[in-house]
């Protein structure tokens, strides 16, 4: 079952244009295909931590490429957009933190979270940063 599912999340990603999304689950479908389950155990145990990693150094790209140095800093970010921008990064990445328990320890929200993730980014454009945020809105919601 979990096979065909990849396969056609890779046929949607084909035909959605999405190379990212095909590419993983193409990935994926060879590691089930040959039933090699110490790669899905390490990518399991690896793969969130790696993204974010990546994450990271795209996120201070700008500044090894002098894009944004320490003297335009704070004149951008004493403007009412500067701090917009810092007020919204510092919530998603606030609701992201209080997503990453709720992924893990209740099956419910990861499945949920995942189907919603999955039709984001297929046919909205969305980015896969979203499944940590819908699960963080979620856990935020659940305490309310």
């Amino acid at each position: 079952m979990h096979l065909g599912t990849l396969v056609v999340i890779a046929v949607l990603s084909l035909i959605t244009k999405d190379r990212l999304l095909m590419a993983a689950a193409i990935l994926l479908v060879f590691i089930v295909a040959v039933d090699f389950k110490p790669a899905l155990d390490t990518l399991q145990k690896f793969a969130f931590h790696i993204g974010i990693f990546f994450l990271m150094v795209f996120i201070l790209l700008p500044i090894a490429t002098q894009k944004i140095s320490l003297t335009n800093i704070g004149g951008r970010l004493v403007s009412l957009e500067g701090l917009c921008a810092v007020a919204a990064g510092i919530a998603i990445s606030f609701i992201g933190g209080k997503g990453i328990g709720g992924l893990s320890s209740q099956p419910t929200i990861m499945l949920g979270v995942i189907v919603g993730t999955l039709i984001a980014v297929l046919f909205l454009e969305g980015l896969p940063a979203g499944l940590i945020i819908a699960a963080g809105l979620f856990g935020i919601a659940q305490k309310l």
